[in-house]
């Protein structure tokens, strides 16, 4: 089956099994690889708001974790602060310096 590359636009022979299977988008391996790093995420650490920023870690209710001084701010899809994680303000209760 004749297709264009999803990232170079050149016109290809695709297989049809490789297609149904959600393979051979792309007319090479090199095309495949370029498409997968343009189709990647903006770095971790651009990714900043008022709660601080988002190191790519998230609660278990899905919301996303901003990173600031204090703690973690959890922060819902629309951008709306849901609730903080304050760090730890004294020693570990397991740890020497506690007994």
């Amino acid at each position: 089956m004749e297709r264009l590359c999803d990232n170079c636009g050149k016109p290809y022979n695709a297989d049809n099994r490789n297609i149904k299977r959600g393979w051979g988008l792309t007319c090479s391996k090199s095309c495949a690889a370029k498409k997968r790093e343009k189709n990647k995420n903006i770095p971790y650490n651009l990714d900043e708001n008022k709660c601080g920023v988002f190191r790519n870690r998230y609660s278990s209710e899905g919301y996303k974790l901003y990173e600031n001084g204090d703690g973690d701010c959890a922060v819902n899809d629309y951008g709306e602060e849901v609730y903080t994680i304050k760090n730890w303000e004294h020693e570990h209760p397991f740890s020497e310096d506690a007994f």
